[in-house]
């Protein structure tokens, strides 16, 4: 059986990329209600319901998981914070399919130049998809682009 030694330097960037967007996006995130459909989204999933069809059933699951967490006085802000989590991994995620990417162009990638220009490409992969302006607006607001992303990656 073969074992892989772990390579902390990945890690290490993937764990830098996810905490630098979820702190931006913690310091953005709205702290009440925004407009639009993300109203309605903190409503339903603070009881359960059922918002405009086709619903959004795994949203609203997990909406009111974080709707009871006791970790802010205001339930906008708690179920705002579900895009904000997940769009944090979806950025990290797409740190490591670009440094999975950027490999395959070495000759030798464990070599600790090839490792290192891996890594800054690969973080600056993983912040454009962060800071990207689409991602960014709902990534701050209760909907449901932020888990879609991450389960897409």
């Amino acid at each position: 059986m073969e074992t892989r030694a772990v390579d902390r330097l990945y890690w290490a960037g993937a764990i830098f990329v996810w905490l630098g967007s979820f702190v931006v996006y913690w310091q953005t995130v709205h702290r009440s209600i925004p407009f639009w459909d993300c109203g309605e989204f903190i409503a339903a999933s603070a009881i359960l319901g059922v918002p405009h069809p086709p619903g959004t059933p795994l949203f609203i699951m997990i909406g009111r998981i974080f709707s009871v967490l006791p970790i802010a006085e205001d339930i906008s802000f708690r179920i705002n914070m579900i895009s904000v989590i997940s769009s944090a991994f979806t950025a990290m995620l797409a740190y490591m399919v670009t440094a999975r990417l950027i490999r395959y162009f070495f000759d030798n990638p464990g070599e600790f130049s090839s490792r290192l220009i891996t890594l800054a490409g690969a973080i600056a992969g993983g912040f454009f998809v962060a800071f990207g302006a689409t991602n960014w607006s709902n990534a701050v607001e209760a909907e449901v682009y932020g888990i879609a992303m991450a389960l897409s990656m």
